[in-house]
């Protein structure tokens, strides 16, 4: 599981460090390069070269940091066993996450390159940006049905994490749910435009989120298997 992240990280990593050389070398000087981006996908933020390349090289560095954690997060979790169960979900949302930070970082880099060279369209960019999201929801949701109790994966509440019936309840019912909403998505993306864009997908994401901390107190109640200690009285 670990072996198969890191596999992923590496070449994740290696595709971003790529960009970053490639925006290096494709970046003019003496011009201001757009760093930010609004909702409608135009320019509001400009820096310099050497500024630019600085926060390209944020991502890249998130994605070790990242992957660290997901190194390390199997040796911390009280319930080694259950995690390594669902290794399949781990990897994956592991391997999402790493191959949407790589297109993320392609994708920002050739706009700033595109803004210092005087383009002035947004590139669609968000849109596809909102699309990969959409895309991870989906993969998420698929997956977790398929999880065990875990600190480290899945929908984390103290009623999931002390009932194992109200674990496997919450997520068979909030993974198809997260894959609807996925679609959903990817639907808006192609749909909407600007803020109305970001709101919109932000809201059924967190809506689903909040249903599913909310499902799992409500199933917990009544789950013959619940934990009862003093850090968890309802």
């Amino acid at each position: 599981m670990i072996r198969t992240g890191l596999i992923w990280s590496g070449l994740a990593i290696a595709a971003m460090l790529g960009t970053l050389i490639w925006a290096w070398s494709a970046l003019p000087t003496g011009v201001n390069i757009p760093v930010h981006w609004g909702p409608s996908g135009e320019a509001d933020g400009f820096a310099t070269r050497d500024k630019a390349l600085l926060i390209l090289a944020i991502l890249p560095a998130s994605a070790i940091f990242t992957s660290f954690l997901l190194a390390a997060a199997p040796y911390l979790d009280p319930f080694k066993a259950n995690l390594q169960r669902s290794r399949q979900a781990y990897t994956a949302i592991w391997a999402g996450s790493m191959v949407l930070l790589a297109a993320l970082t392609a994708g920002i880099a050739l706009m700033m390159t595109r803004g210092a060279n005087g383009a002035t369209d947004s590139n669609e960019f968000v849109r596809f940006v909102m699309a990969g999201c959409g895309v991870l929801f989906v993969i998420i949701g698929n997956y977790l049905p398929k999880t065990r109790k875990s600190f480290f994966l899945g929908i984390r509440t103290p009623w999931t994490l002390t009932s194992d019936y109200t674990w496997e309840k919450t997520h068979r019912l909030v993974g198809p749910l997260y894959i609807a909403a996925g679609l959903i998505g990817i639907v808006l993306a192609f749909t909407m435009t600007g803020i109305w864009l970001a709101l919109s997908f932000t809201g059924v994401i967190l809506g689903v989120s909040l249903f599913g901390v909310a499902y799992s107190w409500w199933v917990w109640r009544n789950a013959n298997d619940r934990n009862e200690g003093a850090d968890y009285v309802v």
